[in-house]
């Protein structure tokens, strides 16, 4: 539940919600960074917190790289409210039901992978309409969503947040605490647990990182092995880069 090395970030994120609490408009945030380290997570952990401290504060998440579109963003977010009558209607009708709902609290709106949006037309609807919100943009590509139309920029205004990649002790800490989480005690050599970690620093990427966590502990099995060996290790980077390679 805790997420290590990003408190001041986290925090950041709550400070420009932390508006609404008092029924007065949120600020807008860019959060930016390469990917595997810690945008949405950081982001999602908030607003789990956020629910058990706001009742009358409604959070909408989401992903633009299924939702690429005003008219697929429109339809998630009715989805997300429980507005069900959307057959036949077309985008303007639906940010229309979308606005009619939300202003009557106030809500926090997370649009990640923003840059993979066609259209943002329904932006400037949500920007315009409604009265008391956050919009929280995550993107690895901070440049892509800077060159957004200048009608749009000027009314959101987001403040910038980086997430810098994790230090080599960083990413041995969380790490190690994940495989606390999955694994039994002691079936880790030493060695092929330094040779993830050199792996995921190098790369900057957690989620990669976890992957070959998981991935040296199936190499294991697939041995009948007890222990998770500089070999599994190596064949887990092996079948990484071999991946990584061809796409």
């Amino acid at each position: 539940k805790q997420i290590q090395y990003r408190e001041y970030e986290n925090q950041h994120i709550a400070t420009v919600i932390k508006p609404l609490f008092q029924k007065r408009n949120g600020s807008n945030l860019l959060i930016h960074g390469s990917p595997g380290v810690g945008k949405t997570l950081a982001v999602k952990k908030v607003l789990e917190e956020l629910d058990e401290k706001a009742d009358d504060i409604s959070h909408l998440y989401i992903n633009c790289w299924q939702n690429n579109s005003s008219y697929k963003i429109a339809l998630e977010i009715c989805k997300l409210l429980g507005y069900l009558r959307t057959q036949n209607k077309n985008t303007n009708e639906l940010m229309d039901a979308v606005v009619e709902i939300l202003n009557k609290s106030s809500s926090v709106l997370v649009l990640d992978e923003i840059d993979k949006v066609n259209d943002l037309d329904f932006l400037y609807v949500y920007l315009e309409k409604i009265y008391r919100k956050t919009i929280l943009l995550i993107t690895n590509y901070k440049e892509s969503v800077l060159r957004m139309d200048e009608r749009l920029k000027s009314r959101l205004l987001p403040g910038l947040l980086e997430f810098k990649p994790y230090s080599q002790e960083e990413t041995r800490g969380i790490l190690e605490q994940r495989r606390q989480f999955a694994f039994a005690s002691g079936v880790w050599e030493k060695g092929a647990f330094d040779k993830v970690v050199e792996k995921a620093f190098e790369l900057k990427d957690i989620r990669r990182g976890l992957y070959l966590l998981k991935e040296s502990g199936n190499n294991a099995e697939r041995r009948a092995s007890r222990k998770i060996e500089m070999n599994d290790a190596e064949c887990a980077i092996s079948k990484l880069v071999e991946f990584s390679q061809n796409n």
